[in-house]
């Protein structure tokens, strides 16, 4: 798999302290790179905000909001903003929240690095992988990778979908509007083993559109009863041209309340 320049530099970084085949990341070994790659590590409290860097004199403070639930979101945040210091020194990023933290396909290209760069510092690609060969794909695969990662659900899901463990569809909604999504692509694993990807689905999306009725995500932005949702589906649901076979497909919603945000995974089971 071709790192991007992001991915790269969060991987030489894991190299460079010697963290890159010993395991899973942990917070206190995050902050200690934050503050010896040179910017200072804080948990204040925020207005509105789930991180920022500021940068003054050629100095730089990445403050953390202390009110943050969940140490994923945390963990994530502070990777992302260590992403601005490495990537982006001569720019000053605005203060992100989770919002920009989980809109990773239609954020602007500084974020998107960012995002980048913070999952690859947290979930190594090799490492990722490692963990999902020979499990079945489902909520609970995603749960458990997210405890073993300790990040959130949101960052495990597209880490999925661009790792390409397995083929998948995301679709990204909020406030009940279609704001983008994604394929599986297809690609060379770093043993050159080709995985395919999911070429063989159209879809019927339409930008700012409310999701299809009979959609998980539909009947949950209709009904509000349920934040995580695992239906079986129709593969006219999402889907324009399919191939005719007996594959069920399955819909896994996992909804952000605080922004009205949701992630839509769809596979063959």
């Amino acid at each position: 798999m071709l790192l991007s320049k992001a991915e790269a530099t969060a991987k030489k970084i894991l190299s460079e302290f010697g963290l890159n085949e010993i395991g899973i990341l942990t917070s206190t070994e995050l902050q200690t790179i934050i503050q010896a790659r040179g910017a200072y590590y804080e948990e204040v409290e925020l207005d509105s905000m789930d991180g920022r860097i500021v940068t003054f004199n050629g100095k730089s403070v990445i403050s953390i909001n202390k009110n943050i639930v969940g140490t994923g979101k945390k963990r994530f945040t502070a990777a992302h903003e260590l992403g601005h210091f490495e990537l982006h020194k001569n720019i000053q990023p605005p203060a992100d929240t989770q919002y920009e933290l989980c809109n990773w396909y239609q954020s602007g290209s500084h974020e998107k690095e960012a995002n980048d760069f913070a999952s690859e510092l947290l979930m190594p690609t090799h490492l990722f992988i490692q963990e999902c060969k020979g499990k079945k794909f489902g909520p609970q695969l995603i749960k458990q990778l997210a405890e073993t990662f300790q990040v959130t659900h949101t960052a495990i899901i597209l880490k999925i979908l661009k790792a390409n463990v397995h083929p998948v569809c995301v679709i990204a909604t909020k406030k009940n509007k279609i704001k983008w999504w994604k394929l599986s692509q297809s690609m060379e694993s770093a043993d050159h083993e080709f995985i395919p990807g999911w070429t063989k689905y159209k879809l019927r999306i339409t930008s700012n559109l409310p999701p299809p009725p009979d959609s998980v995500m539909g009947q949950f932005f209709k009904s509000n009863k349920s934040l995580e949702t695992l239906q079986e589906i129709d593969k006219s649901t999402w889907f324009l041209t399919h191939p005719q076979d007996n594959l069920v497909m399955l819909e896994y919603c996992n909804y952000i309340r605080d922004y009205d945000f949701g992630l839509s995974v769809v596979w063959e089971d």
